[in-house]
């Protein structure tokens, strides 16, 4: 079986086309919006919840006739952090909404979530067509036209994240999977997760300057992966993060790049925040 690479997008800033604003395109919404991609939704009726939760702008009804009878609205304030929708074109999808004004300009990823599986299908080629084999494209509820596929995310803070695919199977059964993760996880107490991931990048960003080097790359990737390893899950969210840079410091200056960590009692002893 071939499968699928996980990978955790940057979208920030990028230029990204959703078609249809129905209760799958709200899915695709909540999912997208919190990257602070830069969101042009195209659909002639939007689900409820849509424009108060991520389209205030949208109430301006004083909007001019765009390319025939579309309404166009482009959010003014619109910035990366601010969890809105970019541009909103009131209408069914048209070819030449493919374009865009600025030259330099490209959609990283075109989606389409409308009732309408031969529209998708033309959208989906015509994509292809346009832009070139390597433009990602998803046609909700059709994985023969997804290149990539929408998981289950589980979110632990704002650091930590945890997808679960069924590689388009079923997205039902990856959400439940999900929520068993999440009960485990509670049933686990409290373990500081996200502390834990904000102090070890602050141990990998310290090191990195300790060792700033291409050659040490290696060096500083097997430290950090046998440092987080001793200290565990369990334990992470306590690490004293300038003990540490001390000991790596040690460890590959003096040490000579050593990997030989003190006992793991006498880490948590003298390497945890009291």
């Amino acid at each position: 079986m071939v499968k699928s690479l996980q990978l955790a997008h940057q979208l920030k800033d990028k230029r990204i086309l959703l078609i249809g604003g129905g209760e799958v395109g709200l899915t695709r919404l909540y999912k997208l919006i919190p990257t602070g991609c830069k969101l042009t939704l195209v659909s002639p009726d939007l689900h409820k919840s849509i424009i108060p939760k991520f389209g205030k702008f949208i109430q301006n009804k004083d909007q001019p006739d765009y390319r025939e009878d579309a309404k166009r609205f482009i959010n003014p304030n619109w910035d990366s952090t601010k969890n809105e929708i970019y541009e909103y074109i009131r209408s069914d999808f048209k070819d030449e909404y493919l374009d865009l004004e600025d030259e330099n300009d490209a959609w990283y990823i075109i989606m389409t979530c409308i009732p309408d599986h031969p529209e998708s299908a033309r959208i989906y080629h015509l994509c292809k067509e346009r832009f070139g084999k390597q433009q990602l494209v998803n046609v909700a509820d059709k994985p023969d036209l997804c290149d990539f596929y929408f998981g289950a995310n589980l979110e632990i803070g704002d650091r930590l994240q945890i997808l679960i695919s069924t590689n388009g199977l079923s997205p039902r059964f990856g959400a439940l999977v999900r929520d068993e993760i999440r009960n485990l996880f509670t049933q686990m107490g409290d373990l500081a997760l996200e502390d834990a991931v904000v102090k070890l990048g602050e141990l990998r960003r310290g090191i990195r300057l300790l060792a700033p080097d291409d050659k040490d790359v290696k060096y500083r990737m097997d430290w950090a992966r046998r440092c987080t390893d001793l200290f565990g899950i369990q334990h992470c969210h306590n690490i004293d993060v300038k003990r540490l840079l001390d000991l790596f410091k040690v460890m590959f200056q003096e040490q000579n790049c050593s990997l030989q960590f003190p006992p793991r009692e006498r880490l948590l002893s003298e390497y945890c925040s009291s």
